[in-house]
């Protein structure tokens, strides 16, 4: 098989190294934008894996070559952008890492427009540091992929279960509390916000009159009642 890997994330890149070993793989070229992707002829290659890819793909490519990628979220409502933080902040701890088929749809929200088919699945555990959480996501995705072209082309393709209830992604300056929001929450839900925005994320922050303090890293230690 010739394949085209989309990373451009730091965890994301041992993954890279794992498709290349594989006995079904030809040829792996790495594409960390969608400018470089868009210089080759896509009807030369068999496949698009991508791990860890924000960008849309979009119809001029999906119509060509199929395309997989991997979704951490075992819920539909965590489909349509920063999965990781929104399940965090909610107290999810135990959730899905699943390869899922890229197709296009001008009229969908959802990140990546996938239309909730996916076929191989793992569990994640979303608890500890984000360095923890990025470790996890780099293992899973080595072995999804690895399952996944192990048994291509005989796909068994399954259907997300569809939700109503939808979780916008989070934008930037939903990063930031106010002293007022700060007051009000838990020792927990500050120890979910914060640790969902550790590096390589922007860091999250307090904001009051005289300015921001940003919190790079957390720890936290429930109490026993």
């Amino acid at each position: 098989m010739k394949i085209i890997f989309l990373a451009y994330r730091d965890w994301a890149m041992p993954v890279f190294v794992t498709i290349e070993k594989h006995p079904k793989v030809s040829k792996c070229i790495l594409c960390k934008t969608k400018k470089e992707l868009l210089k080759y002829n896509l009807l030369d290659f068999d496949l698009i894996i991508s791990c860890g890819w924000s960008e849309e793909l979009g119809e001029e490519i999906t119509s060509k070559i199929p395309a997989i990628g991997v979704h951490c979220a075992e819920l539909d409502r965590y489909s349509y952008g920063t999965p990781i933080q929104l399940q965090i902040i909610d107290g999810i701890t135990r959730s899905k890492h699943r390869v899922f088929s890229f197709t296009y749809d001008k009229n969908s929200k959802r990140a990546h427009t996938h239309n909730r088919l996916y076929s191989h699945e793992v569990d994640l555990d979303l608890s500890g540091n984000m360095k923890d959480i990025l470790e996890q996501l780099t293992v899973t995705s080595k072995v999804l992929f690895a399952r996944f072209l192990d048994d291509y082309p005989n796909i068994s393709w399954k259907q997300w279960p569809k939700e109503s209830q939808i979780r916008s992604a989070r934008k930037p300056n939903d990063s930031i509390l106010s002293m007022k929001n700060f007051s009000n929450m838990t020792t927990e839900q500050l120890y979910n916000f914060f640790r969902c925005l550790e590096d390589p994320y922007p860091n999250g922050g307090i904001e009051d009159e005289d300015g921001i303090l940003y919190i790079k890293e957390v720890r936290y230690k429930k109490k026993v009642k």
